[in-house]
């Protein structure tokens, strides 16, 4: 089949998609296709947390990971948690785990539902754009108190 000289459709199609395969690998060599294809979602740790006591220190943690992928250090994780804790008690993050602690007079149970989120310290291009994120994820955490 000649292509020069002469606009055959199955010569243009052939041209078109050279371009696009040019442009595609030009403009994406730093994607890891692997990312889009194997699909990355956060995790949270399934444990009970700690039963704590009124009047005594508490310290519990629950630990985040992303499934599929052995450097879940990699990640900024972001944390969420919807519920009231027991005034006296504190959430706070470091790295990977989100932290509960403090002393608290109060007593009872106290439903917490806690989302977390990562992103890839590397990202896929320079704009800091990851184009195959990771899927978020939340689960429900029960704290109990007594006496």
């Amino acid at each position: 089949m000649k292509c020069f000289g002469i606009i055959h459709p199955n010569c243009m199609v052939l041209k078109l998609v050279s371009i696009l395969l040019c442009v595609l690998f030009i403009s994406c060599e730093s994607i890891d296709f692997t990312d889009c294809i194997i699909k990355k979602s956060a995790e949270l740790q399934d444990k009970q947390l700690k039963r704590g006591y009124a009047k005594q220190y508490y310290y519990d943690e629950i630990r985040a990971s992303v499934n599929n992928d052995s450097d879940d250090d990699g990640y900024d994780y972001t944390f969420y948690v919807k519920g009231r804790l027991p005034e006296g008690i504190e959430e706070s993050q470091d790295g990977r785990f989100l932290v509960f602690e403090g002393v608290t007079l109060e007593t009872g149970s106290f439903i917490l539902e806690v989302s977390v989120s990562a992103v890839a310290y590397e990202t896929d291009d320079e704009n800091g754009i990851s184009l195959c994120g990771v899927k978020s994820t939340s689960k429900s955490y029960t704290l109990i108190f007594s006496d």
